[in-house]
């Protein structure tokens, strides 16, 4: 016997699974932004001076902890103040409220900070320096390789991460990120690295690698992303982040390729890890004869993790938003709003009117649509 379906369920079902189908992904990839807000903050006053010279801030990390900004300075500071501070976001741009600094002595210790990062649960935050220092024979240079972390809301008792409880320094890791770096022309390990950028996901902390060659003067800028999983271990009352030994590199990734028209060297100068988002964001930067330059894009992990090229980041007339800063981090302030913070090193750029001072360092915020 044959049965015939009447005309009207069969339009009913076709909208049903048209429905199915067609629905778009409640995670889509932002493509366009827009610079909203730029403006200056000052990191300590004016006038501050080490060994007879004048100290610049020269601002190389940024988080945003959901009411302050944590800030870093890659540069020493005189004593009695710290190259680590925080402003309240409310009054970033107030220069007649002094910054607060964290003062233990292990942010002192630590040399050449380069990027902040909080865990997605909302329980750490890390920071790392460059580790592109080291001196054989000694433990002089070893404050070069040091990753820091400490509890949400509690950053003036940090700990170190390393594998055992009593290191003053993260050293024990330099290695093991120099031998997943190593090429056919530097089998084994490579000399010279240099990490600018730290996200951290549920499980994995990732390494942005923004030099690597031979040494400090003789490398290639680069973008890569080395990858290592950890676990939070608890004793007693406290909690301490283990990493295992599964080091790998998993994405190396070259501008040109992908948009040509881009002023080059870009190199990596920030990854992080957007949680609301379920995106990386990276930043690259340029800083070559006066010239400063640096651009915005996103990734998935799915993507990062297959090795695949990140998407560029365009303003609303398409073209690639373009920062004339050299821009150090970014860190998410709500679900469209993410903020840079510049490193322009000795640079008097300026905003509008205003002519950044050696005491000041330059922000930019920019909404995602």
């Amino acid at each position: 016997m044959t049965y015939r379906i009447p005309a009207i369920l069969l339009v009913i079902i076709g909208f049903s699974c048209s429905c199915r189908t067609t629905k778009l992904p409640t995670n889509t990839a932002p493509t366009t932004a827009s610079i909203t807000e730029e403006g200056l903050l000052n990191c300590f006053t004016a006038g501050t001076s080490l060994n007879g010279q004048p100290v610049w801030c020269e601002a190389s990390a940024v988080l945003f902890d959901g009411s302050n900004l944590l800030i870093a300075n890659d540069k020493d500071m005189p004593a009695g103040l710290s190259p680590v501070f925080t402003k309240p976001l409310v009054t970033r741009a107030d220069s007649t409220k002094p910054p607060t600094y964290l003062t233990n002595p292990a942010f002192a210790a630590a040399r050449k900070y380069e990027d902040f990062a909080r865990t997605p649960d909302g329980k750490f935050v890390l920071l790392t320096t460059a580790f592109d220092r080291v001196k054989p024979g000694s433990h002089d240079w070893d404050g070069y390789n040091t990753i820091l972390y400490w509890r949400n809301g509690d950053p003036e008792h940090p700990l170190v991460l390393a594998p055992d409880d009593t290191s003053r320094t993260s050293i024990a890791y330099r290695q093991r990120i120099a031998q997943v770096l190593a090429t056919d022309e530097f089998p084994g390990s490579i000399p010279y690295f240099k990490v600018e950028g730290l996200a951290a996901t549920d499980s994995h902390l990732l390494f942005g690698i923004r030099e690597e060659g031979k040494s400090y003067s003789e490398f290639k800028h680069r973008i890569k992303v080395v990858s290592v999983s950890y676990t939070v271990e608890k004793a007693g009352d406290m909690s301490r982040i283990r990493l295992a030994d599964d080091w790998k590199l998993i994405a190396d990734f070259n501008p040109v390729l992908t948009e040509p028209s881009l002023p080059q060297p870009l190199a990596l100068s920030s990854l992080e890890y957007d949680a609301k988002r379920n995106r990386f964001w990276l930043v690259t930067s340029l800083e070559a004869n006066g010239k400063l330059d640096a651009y915005l894009w996103s990734i998935s992990p799915d993507n990062l993790y297959a090795n695949k090229p990140f998407t560029l980041i365009r303003d609303l007339q398409g073209q690639p938003l373009r920062m004339n800063h050299k821009a150090e981090d970014i860190t998410p302030l709500d679900a469209n709003r993410l903020l840079l913070i510049h490193d322009d090193d000795r640079t008097q750029t300026t905003i509008g009117s205003r002519t950044r001072q050696p005491n000041q360092a330059a922000y930019t915020i920019v909404t995602v649509r």
